[in-house]
């Protein structure tokens, strides 16, 4: 029986399910968005990834223009006016990320979905889904009363790991090996004086006489990053990296405990600095901060040579400026930058699933060599691709200059 039928049904409430479904909304779609959370955020509110890093590309001494707007830009316009600070910060890693309240940040994202008329389900899981003739034709969903099945003429997968698209049949990428770059644990903490210094090399002293490995988890030897959260006197400390295939619940759950273990004993490790003597961890997950699971099949990839030589490809519909930051392994970060002017385009076939006509992949799901991923995963990148998805399905007869026409009417960046 089908409880439902929509335009476009999204899966996943990140950054980039969210923009998919007010891009798809904007441009007319009736829209259902699916959850299995109680907010919308994903890693930011979720795994407290509290950064939304690519919003502005990686440019020294002085504060870069955006290559992101459009639905991002509105979040943060509900940000702002819940009394945020939204200007990027300068970081140690060269960058320019956005520091976030997660409480905020749930509901700024609250207020930009519903503002758009797109219909949300919370605490609903993708169960399965029935395909045919090369089209996905209805999903089977799951909340507490129990199952119903939903159709719709198009989707959109924003779940990071590619749930839509793996439960539905598809193939996967074969740029990519079985090796994924190791998730985090970011951990907030409490009870530190506001006049408390926090100089990373005082930190990486301090951590050097415990013991940083874990079983799965490894606390970084330069002692990470470490910063103030908007709105509160919390810091925000990403220190803590697990290795996990971030698929399998038993994996998952070693990597969890091993994290949040060796993240509690870090932060009593810091007590010994000035002003840390009060120190207490205030907040990690609920779950970890997946960086990379699996990678189904696009019509084409997004190329490392793109980002290296920093070029716009034909069909270029979503922008990209941070660096390809790529994790050898736990603690092991390198970054690659951008060429050019630091900025490069992504083009419409990294989104259309290879498998399925009316499968759309946004966020941490879009096609990538493993290099390019590294930067196009990121939650700023993930509403620009997110935006374009939405407005890709729910506009199934554009061509790609129509597409580009719609997005530019909905103040997305396309020409940084």
């Amino acid at each position: 029986m089908i409880d439902a039928h929509y335009d476009v049904l999204v899966a996943g409430g990140g950054s980039a399910g969210v923009a998919a479904a007010v891009g798809a909304a904007q441009a007319g779609a009736k829209v259902l968005v699916v959850e299995r959370a109680g907010f919308l955020g994903g890693a930011a509110t979720l795994a407290q990834v509290l950064a939304w890093c690519g919003f502005y590309p990686q440019i020294a001494g002085r504060m870069p223009d955006p290559v992101v707007g459009g639905v991002g830009r509105r979040a943060l316009d509900h940000l702002q006016a819940l009394g945020l600070d939204v200007e990027p910060y300068f970081s140690a890693s060269g960058n320019w990320p956005i520091r976030l309240n997660p409480e905020a940040t749930k509901l700024a994202l609250d207020r930009t979905l519903t503002e758009s008329g797109a219909q949300l389900a919370f605490h609903c899981d993708l169960v399965d889904a029935r395909h045919g003739g090369g089209r996905i034709e209805a999903v089977t969903l799951r909340d507490p009363r129990g199952r119903r099945q939903v159709t719709a003429d198009a989707f959109v997968d924003a779940t990071g790991d590619a749930e839509l698209a793996f439960v539905a049949g598809a193939s996967a990428c074969a740029a990519h090996g079985a090796a994924t770059q190791p998730a985090s644990l970011p951990i907030r903490i409490s009870g530190v004086a506001v006049d408390a210094s926090l100089d990373k090399v005082a930190r990486a002293r301090c951590v050097a006489g415990m013991e940083r490995r874990l079983g799965r988890a490894e606390l970084r030897a330069d002692g990470g990053i470490l910063t103030t959260l908007p709105g509160t006197t919390d810091l925000w400390w990403l220190a803590v990296d697990v290795e996990t295939n971030g698929l399998d619940a038993t994996d998952l759950a070693r990597a969890e405990r091993d994290g949040r273990e060796l993240a509690w004993q870090a932060v009593r490790t810091l007590s010994a600095l000035p002003g840390f003597e009060n120190a207490s961890v205030a907040a990690t997950g609920p779950k970890i901060g997946l960086r990379e699971t699996r990678h189904a099949r696009t019509v084409d990839r997004l190329r490392d040579e793109v980002l290296l030589d920093g070029l716009r490809p034909e069909g270029t519909v979503a922008l990209g400026g941070w660096p390809m930051e790529i994790l050898h392994g736990p603690g092991k970060a390198e970054y690659r930058r951008i060429g050019g002017e630091g900025v490069y385009g992504i083009p419409v076939e990294a989104l259309m699933s290879a498998d399925f006509s009316n499968l759309y992949l946004a966020g941490r799901c879009i096609g990538a060599d493993p290099a390019a991923f590294a930067s196009a995963r990121v939650m700023g990148t993930a509403f620009a691709t997110g935006q374009a998805a939405g407005v890709c399905a729910a506009s199934p007869n554009a061509d790609v200059s129509g597409i580009r026409k719609e997005l530019l009417r909905q103040n997305a960046i396309l020409d940084a």
